[in-house]
């Protein structure tokens, strides 16, 4: 696992350690294994010889994505780096889990997002950039597994939790989008359940698209309330706006609810809400 989706690659780790005893998992750091190379990733991959492959190293900086000097990276890390995973999974028959993104959808409406809809309409360059590296994935493995999340944050790495600590601990005011809805979803929640699912098995037979989150809905403005709340920044003042008050480079879904029926149905999957997981990270964040 590589770092890329907000803290997920960092926290797959310490997941695995929790379910499985004595089991080796071999973590590719960041530099080590340039994904865009695709020798470098055939060599990496190949040395381990894995029986599955959980690929969470993406470009994730949505507004940067936008910018003309960047965009041809952002290819090159989440559809050609991802092309590159999948030919060499298919080469060595290892199983491939890819992370991708409520982003590919256009978050129109007020229904959860279904897996297996093919509405997906993505409204900036990295949505659609991991709808490209889905399509890649897709294209490449026929037994491809892919598991879509949202809102995602970690102990770890650059996310919307670490962002709001710091500035509810220095700033009097904030203010924050309150009609952009979703799922915050904790890394450690991710991880566990994808390993879950690679340890019992049960992925062989059940190959598809799923989505994962935590339980619950709110809009950014209830999240960082929440986590304002939480670490004792009650100094801190919390003003809700609209999206047109904070333009941004990206254009963001308003609905990024995603329906995870499937993968409870498919895997037994048993997902905390979002704030009993809120209190955890913030717990792991304290002893770090």
């Amino acid at each position: 696992a590589a770092r890329g989706h907000e803290g997920v690659g960092s926290d797959l780790a310490p997941a695995y350690s929790g379910i499985a005893d004595g089991s080796a998992v071999t973590k590719a750091a960041y530099v080590p294994m340039d994904i865009t190379n695709a020798a470098q990733v055939r060599e990496v991959i190949s040395a381990v010889h894995p029986d599955a492959v959980i690929h969470c190293a993406a470009w994730t900086a949505v507004d940067a994505a936008e910018d003309a000097d960047k965009q041809a990276k952002v290819q090159a890390i989440n559809v050609q780096g991802t092309a590159n995973i999948a030919a060499v999974c298919r080469e060595l028959d290892c199983k491939m889990m890819y992370i991708s993104t409520d982003y590919v959808f256009n978050g129109q409406g007020e229904t959860p997002w279904d897996p297996d809809c093919k509405d997906y309409q993505p409204l900036n360059v990295y949505g659609q950039s991991k709808l490209d590296g889905e399509r890649a994935v897709c294209g490449t493995l026929a037994q491809h597994f892919i598991v879509r999340t949202s809102w995602l944050y970690g102990a770890g790495g650059k996310n919307f939790v670490r962002t709001m600590l710091q500035l509810s601990r220095t700033h009097d005011t904030l203010r924050v989008v309150c009609d952009q809805v979703g799922t915050p979803t904790y890394a450690g929640d991710l991880a566990l359940a994808l390993f879950s699912i690679i340890e019992a098995g049960r992925y062989a037979g059940n190959e598809g698209v799923y989505h994962f989150t935590n339980e619950g809905v709110c809009s950014w403005y209830d999240f960082a309330t929440e986590i304002a709340a939480a670490a004792g920044h009650d100094k801190c003042r919390i003003i809700p706006c609209h999206t047109s008050e904070f333009p941004t480079k990206a254009t963001r879904p308003a609905y990024s609810v995603l329906d995870k029926s499937k993968i409870k149905a498919t895997f037994g999957v048993k997902i905390p809400h979002w704030t009993e997981s809120l209190k955890v990270c913030m717990k792991n964040l304290k002893n770090l």
